[in-house]
């Protein structure tokens, strides 16, 4: 894969501990016992390898939940489910909040 060349060390040990498949998905906590890092790190790192490097992690919430390397379509199809959810949910709210009368407007 393409994007493999360009990442750093932590990058790297991360993208290692991810497995293949949404089998098996390794769940946040041990991700961050494994890495030495911590939460925000994780997340940060995950975030890159998805968003910079173009590697397609998925994160399945349900048990067993935690976050692996998409495969497939039809992992990609249950990665997708909740995100586009989410978004769905946060415009709502963001509409809302935009669009509310205040009762202390000067």
């Amino acid at each position: 894969m393409h994007y493999m060349q360009h990442l750093d060390k932590d990058e790297q040990a991360i993208y290692d501990l991810l497995p293949k498949g949404i089998d098996r998905p390794k769940p946040l906590k041990e991700l961050v016992k494994l890495s030495g890092l911590n939460n925000r790190e994780v997340r940060g790192i995950i975030y890159r390898l998805i968003v910079l490097h173009h590697v397609p992690i998925g994160a399945q919430y349900k048990r067993p939940n935690g976050y692996y390397i998409i495969t497939n379509n039809d992992e990609r199809k249950q990665a997708l489910a909740p995100l586009t959810s989410q978004i769905a949910m946060m415009s709502k709210r963001a509409q809302v909040i935009g669009n509310v009368e205040l009762g202390n407007e000067e």
